[in-house]
């Protein structure tokens, strides 16, 4: 009999835990990444909210691959689970979140730098959106969410350490998968539409706040690679 199952609502408890966790530490650390993708793309407030959500799946489905791996080698991460073993994997999955960052800032600043080629500009935007958002996905906004979650979140460890030995995959995954449920319900989703909102209200200087967007997104990832020097 699995130990999680002796667990009063431990999947609750995950929601709750993100939940919480989400209303402080995970806005603070994710905000400055949503909005500097929001402030490169010019999106409005409903748009601002879709690439917020697009993150948050992306974070979500990296915390579920946590959770999986986390279940698979359970047997073995039961004796080698310490602060040694994971730092090589938040090191690289930091340099990785870096590079994506540092990728997607160069592009929104390149877009942004180029010049209208003509009055059918409206119908190349349109154009343009679709395919950036083809298949309903903003797959820059989930790239940023997926790199950045697979950064290993403290609060996540710290609630699958503990039952490592005693939990199957399923259980593993279903706390992951509650967790990442709950650091979604936060005041990122309203600040990240605000911000949008605000930014939309100064449409002379669009330009230029795209590619203030772009410089923070590479400035971001910048900071993410040399973190680890410093450390």
């Amino acid at each position: 009999m699995s130990y999680i199952a002796d667990i009063a609502n431990p999947y609750m408890g995950a929601f709750v835990t993100g939940l919480f966790y989400s209303l402080a530490a995970c806005t603070a650390s994710c905000l400055p990444v949503v909005a500097g993708y929001i402030a490169g793309v010019g999106s409005g407030f409903k748009g601002s909210l879709k690439i917020t959500m697009f993150f948050n799946s992306g974070r979500l489905l990296a915390y579920t691959l946590i959770g999986a791996i986390t279940g698979l080698f359970s047997g073995i991460l039961h004796f080698f689970v310490s602060d040694m073993v994971f730092s090589p994997f938040q090191m690289y999955f930091s340099i990785v979140f870096g590079a994506v960052t540092i990728i997607i800032g160069v592009m929104v600043m390149l877009k942004a730098r180029k010049p209208p080629s003509c009055d059918c500009s409206a119908q190349n935007t349109k154009k343009l959106g679709d395919k950036k958002s083809r298949f309903g996905v903003n797959f820059g906004a989930f790239s940023l969410g997926l790199t950045r979650g697979l950064i290993l979140c403290p609060a996540l460890m710290l609630l699958l350490f503990p039952v490592i030995p005693f939990t199957s995959p399923i259980d593993s995954v279903g706390i992951a998968v509650f967790f990442g449920l709950g650091t979604m319900i936060s005041p990122l989703l309203l600040l990240a539409g605000v911000t949008g909102w605000l930014l939309n209200k100064a449409p002379l200087f669009q330009k230029w706040i795209s590619i203030a967007g772009g410089a923070i997104l590479i400035l971001l990832g910048i900071f993410s690679m040399l973190n680890l020097i410093i450390q």
